[in-house]
């Protein structure tokens, strides 16, 4: 059987490592992990072997010329432009004459390939995938196989919601040569986006082999240390170089170890290198070929490849030091701290925890370096959240911090784009905006600036301007210290999770450019077009005059100000409260509950029509219908989704996966069609205004994301229809939801979705985000939280009661599962 290496991996997040050489490259213990890959496939005879190059791919053939050297026979195929990993292997087609294994030449792993093939061929397989269980798989590809191991789903790098397994795709296939007819040569193509998927949908046989053996994608630098660690603790079958002169501490030739010098196994100490007197060699380091590390210098848990120079008394405690770096006396380098390839570091210099010097650098005495030099890769969690980026104003967001994330955004466009920036009435708010504005234009952005305005009206004047995107900077009134930055596209909805993982892999890495001076552009100013949408509201509204009596709440005294004097321009007699609010992620569960009492009862007692408070950002609203109840968030929804049926004909809804299935009744009753989705708000916003905006669809995002323009809509359907909001809830039938927490660790969500999964034999089940169960009684969906170690449970069924037990049924399972 042959063999195919994929060998073209830039390693854009293993930086400053990749600088100068190709992932494949990278050295794990000594040796080029590509080196470790093909001691593997020769450990199981299969040393015929092709390898994909793509990026500086002389630098691999030079190392490993035609493979005699290592055993094997090499032979090379180079993409001039990238072609996906089906479309990189497509090249060498003339090569793989019979059944072939691909695996990739950047992972570390001792599987025993021997046993998957034996399984490829015992199951008649055309494409059998190498599978592993982990704890955390969202940088994976997910895939579910049945007791037989036919592969019945997969889904490449899952959100927490659409975690369905913790079983992932390790990049190691065997392929039938027959899978090369489904696509053409030269064509971008992959295995597990496109050719996988086409096969599970055509029902040809594709098995998953589960390993137990030890596999390790170093796709960071996290994992890059790890596989070392892993090594070192015998986790990991590989060939280390040199001998092991007592257990755990292996010596290669001519290394020199001066007497005094200390060394704590396990470690490995290189070809070459010389350890000289009162030097410690710390338990978990790795020193590569022809080193010298002097006098009184203490290396712990820390890598370091060839030819570096390490002086007296310096400190290195978990870094990693590329080729030919020079350390002068006193250097610290701590956890995490990464130093590129030929940087000198003078007497006496700091580097922090974290930070990453690009090649090439000088570092002068005494500096306590604590920004990244001049590329690097942060290990911070995912910069946006549920809503957009949040944080502590001058502590989690800066100016600096500002500038930099305005120009990673700037950089999506390519210089070609009109940017929209707007923000609220507070002075922090206008601040950030500026250092926004400066990271956009360093881009090369055209700038609208809206000056102070809410996000609805933001929102609309990125549509109305037909600006490419958008930023909104707020405060909140409750938490002032606290900073929200929301990120739009040309709809005037919040991007998506592609373009948030784009803009935060430029944010981290700092990869993006800048533009030269001549080119940065004039910013435009917009003036009061919150004039102007306030008159549009009006202009839109079928009734002559709408006449109820409205009790008003917000936190803000300018949205309080604004909406009251919209409503009364329309006919309505309004009353302002200023109730405390308490939370503002949810409108509808925000008030104390005395707050609450006091509201609802003041619309009963003094006759009010409507009762509403709206959150901060405008976007939120909570009714009081005239009898005192409360519209719920679930109601909201129902309360939506009837008005829409009733003023469209056969009209269509968008929901959330977790609303209640009432709405399929009201869609029933009024001919009209639900469509349901994900839970997040960009999922939701993408599904209602997609590509192309249409009427019904705005109509419903105006009604969920902007609280004045909403309000309105739903006052003149009242009004034009002679209801009252009573009337309306009335009209929709009772329900019963749910909604509970339970913890449940990171790496605990995949193994809970999963046995979930499992244990619901014959139960109709769903999986478009979290998993949802059907039963006779109702339904349950559990759902991982992006942000915490938790997971959601929500459950709908006839009565209360069954609600909660039916919730409380999977809040002790998870419990049980994750415990396990």
């Amino acid at each position: 059987m042959k063999a195919v290496i994929m060998a073209g991996g830039e390693g854009t997040r293993l930086r400053p490592l990749t600088c100068e050489r190709p992932k494949p490259m990278v050295p794990v213990v000594n040796k080029p992990v590509m080196e470790h890959i093909i001691e593997l496939l020769k450990k199981y005879s299969l040393t015929d072997i092709a390898v994909t190059l793509q990026y500086m791919p002389e630098l691999i053939k030079e190392y490993f010329n035609d493979g005699s050297d290592f055993g094997v026979h090499l032979k090379y195929f180079t993409e001039k432009k990238p072609l996906g990993t089906a479309g990189s292997v497509k090249n060498a087609e003339e090569f793989l004459d019979d059944t072939f294994l691909v695996i990739s030449g950047d992972a570390l792993t001792d599987i025993d390939l021997s046993k998957a093939i034996e399984f490829h061929f015992s199951k008649g397989s055309m494409a059998t995938l190498v599978l592993k269980k982990v704890d955390v798989p969202l940088e994976y590809g997910v895939v579910v196989t049945d007791n037989e191991g036919s592969i019945n789903r997969f889904l490449e790098k899952p959100s927490w919601g659409e975690v369905f397994s913790d079983t992932v795709n390790t990049g190691i296939y065997i392929l039938s040569p027959e899978v090369l007819n489904y696509y053409k040569k030269n064509e971008m193509f992959d295995f597990a986006k496109d050719l996988f998927p086409i096969l599970l949908k055509e029902k040809r046989p594709m098995y998953g082999f589960v390993t137990e053996d030890y596999w390790c994608d170093i796709g960071d630098l996290t994992a890059y240390n790890q596989a070392h660690f892993d090594i070192l603790d015998g986790r990991v079958r590989v060939n280390i170089p040199g001998k092991e002169i007592r257990k755990g501490v292996w010596v290669d030739q001519d290394a020199e170890l001066d007497e005094g010098a200390l060394i704590e196994a396990p470690c490995i100490i290189g070809r070459g290198t010389r350890i000289k007197a009162n030097a410690v060699i710390g338990s978990y380091s790795t020193i590569g070929e022809n080193n010298i590390i002097d006098e009184r210098s203490r290396i712990k848990r820390s890598i370091l490849w060839k030819n570096c120079i390490i002086d007296k008394n310096v400190q290195l405690r978990g870094a990693v030091l590329c080729n030919k770096i020079h350390l002068k006396d006193n250097v610290s380098a701590f956890e995490q701290s990464v130093i590129g390839d030929d940087t000198v570091i003078k007497e006496n210099a700091i580097i922090k925890p974290g930070i990453k010097i690009w090649p090439d650098k000088i570092i002068d005495s005494g500096v306590e370096v604590n920004s990244n030099l001049v590329w690097g890769s942060k290990f911070t969690r995912t910069i946006f959240g549920n809503r957009g980026v949040a944080g502590e104003i001058n502590v989690d967001i800066t100016p600096e911090y500002a500038s930099k994330l305005g120009a990673a955004y700037g950089a999506t466009f390519n210089g070609k784009a009109k940017i929209g920036i707007s923000c609220d009435d507070t002075m922090a708010a206008k601040m950030l905006k500026i250092s926004f504005t400066a990271g956009l234009l360093s881009s090369g952005i055209e700038i609208y600036d809206f000056g102070t305005m809410l996000l609805p009206v933001t929102r609309s004047a990125i549509r109305f301007y037909k600006a490419d995107g958008g930023i909104h900077i707020s405060t909140s009134t409750l938490d002032t210290d606290r900073l929200f930055v929301d990120f739009l596209d040309r709809n005037g909805s919040n991007i998506n999770r592609g373009l948030e993982r784009k803009i935060e892999n430029a944010f981290i890495r700092e990869d993006f450019s800048r533009c030269e001076g001549n080119c940065i552009k004039e910013i435009k100013t917009i003036p009061d077009y919150s004039k102007f949408y306030l008159r549009n509201i009006i202009n839109n509204i079928k009734s002559k005059k709408i006449q109820y009596k409205i009790a008003l709440n917000s936190p803000s005294g300018f949205i309080s100000k604004t909406v009251a004097g919209l409503l009364s321009e329309l006919g309505c007699e309004v009353e302002i409260t200023n109730l405390k609010l308490v939370n503002t992620k949810t409108m509808r569960q925000s008030m104390t509950f005395n707050d609450v009492k006091y509201f609802t009862s003041h619309i009963k007692m003094e006759n009010f029509d409507v009762g509403v408070s709206i959150e901060d950002t405008s976007e939120k609203m909570m009714l009081v219908d005239n009898k005192g109840r409360i519209i719920t968030e679930d109601m909201f929804i129902a309360l939506i989704s009837l008005i829409l049926f009733k003023t469209i004909e056969g009209g269509t809804v968008v929901v959330p996966i977790s609303a209640s299935h009432v709405v399929e009744k009201l869609a029933d009753e009024n001919n009209g069609k639900v469509i349901r989705t994900k839970t997040s708000v960009q999922d939701i916003m993408g599904m209602l205004l997609g590509s192309e905006i249409k009427e019904e669809m705005l109509e419903q995002f105006t009604m969920h994301f902007d609280a004045m323009a909403g309000l309105v809509k739903i006052l003149d359907f009242m009004s034009v229809n002679g209801y009252k909001l009573s009337d309306l809830v009335d009209m929709i039938p009772d329900f019963y939801i749910n909604k509970k927490e339970v913890e449940c660790p990171w790496d605990a969500k995949g193994k809970v979705i999963r046995q979930i999964i499992q244990e619901a034999d014959g139960e109709s089940i769903e999986t478009l985000e979290g998993v949802k169960v059907y039963q006779n009684n109702g339904w349950v969906l559990i759902l991982p939280d992006a942000e915490q170690p938790v997971c959601k449970v929500i459950s709908e069924s006839y009565s209360a009661e069954f609600a909660e037990e039916l919730s409380n049924i999977y809040v002790n399972k998870i419990r049980e599962i994750s415990r396990s």
